[in-house]
């Protein structure tokens, strides 16, 4: 599969998933992955992370909230255009993209970070996506 087939069903689905995830439907991110995953964190406050992936944002913004300045990319538009809506409902500095997680359009080691909250599964290319998040990390 390539990484425009991979967009097209997330885009064809993103609709849908936003409005499920900011209802709680999603229980074991809310309630068990992010969780987790934040809990683990090394302190961020003040660093400059990525998040590959994004999907509408909400761990994006969770990031933002423990200090980090924060970009998000995704494949999908419509996952962007909901979590711009977001930052613009209530600003954390977040600047987000449409883009390609094989492709990033950021320059080498632009980041202190980069996270990947369950979308790399989701990447037909894992390998390039790895390499391209070493590439923009400092």
């Amino acid at each position: 599969m390539k990484a425009s087939e991979a967009g097209a069903f997330w885009e064809r689905n993103a609709e849908t998933w936003t409005r499920h995830v900011r209802a709680g439907y999603d229980i074991y991110r809310d309630a068990l992955n992010s969780p987790a995953f934040l809990d683990a964190l090394p302190p961020i406050e003040g660093r400059r992370g990525l998040d590959i992936g994004c999907g509408e944002g909400a761990n994006t913004r969770h990031l933002a909230r423990r200090g980090a300045r924060m970009d998000g990319i995704d494949i999908a538009p419509t996952f962007i255009r909901h979590a711009q809506a977001a930052e613009a409902a209530a600003p954390l500095g977040i600047c987000y993209a449409v883009a390609d997680a094989t492709s990033l359009p950021f320059a080498d080691a632009t980041f202190d970070f980069a996270a990947a909250f369950m979308s790399l599964m989701d990447v037909p290319d894992t390998a390039a996506v790895l390499g391209e998040a070493w590439r923009v990390v400092r």
